[in-house]
């Protein structure tokens, strides 16, 4: 049997979910440029972008394999990483936490905020060697690293300046 905070440990994650989805899929539809679609098939367009600036069929199925990679790496430790948030905030707001507790569910969210954030930069570097350098130059910040959550890197850390970069 599940205890009522069981329950909602089980109900908010499923329905933070299926709001992230909904979220991605809405975002990716108003996206004209077509730069941040989710989805590891339909994420990449180049019908905004300067030819001399276009991904070949084959750096984008190169990159395609890297988002997948990713993906299979960074959603468990994501899903890990909520629940986390989750539990350490039900613990904290009951009137008698032990602070050494809040503290050790601090620590390990940080360490997962820290695996996601190497993934995503480890993910960063291995695309970045598959673009040319004028590549590299003219997407910058902008090269679907915004949507790695639902594609390439959207969730990257915000004081590295990288968190939600997919508006």
């Amino acid at each position: 049997m599940f205890t009522k905070h069981k329950k909602l440990a089980l109900i908010v994650p499923l329905l933070g979910t299926i709001m992230l989805l909904s979220l991605f899929s809405s975002s990716a539809t108003a996206q004209s440029m077509g730069r941040c679609m989710s989805g590891s098939d339909a994420w990449w367009s180049n019908s905004n972008v300067p030819a001399k600036y276009q991904l070949s069929v084959e750096q984008i199925s190169k990159i395609r394999e890297i988002r997948s990679q990713y993906d299979d790496e960074i959603i468990p430790l994501q899903r890990e990483l909520r629940s986390l948030r989750m539990e350490a905030r039900g613990y904290a707001s009951r009137s008698n936490a032990e602070i050494g507790k809040i503290k050790s569910y601090r620590k390990d969210i940080n360490d997962l905020e820290d695996k996601t954030d190497d993934l995503r930069l480890d993910a960063r570097a291995e695309i970045n060697k598959i673009l040319t350098k004028e590549q590299r130059v003219y997407f910058s910040d902008n090269f679907g690293w915004r949507d790695m959550d639902g594609g390439m890197m959207s969730d990257m850390g915000s004081d590295m300046g990288m968190r939600d970069m997919c508006r």
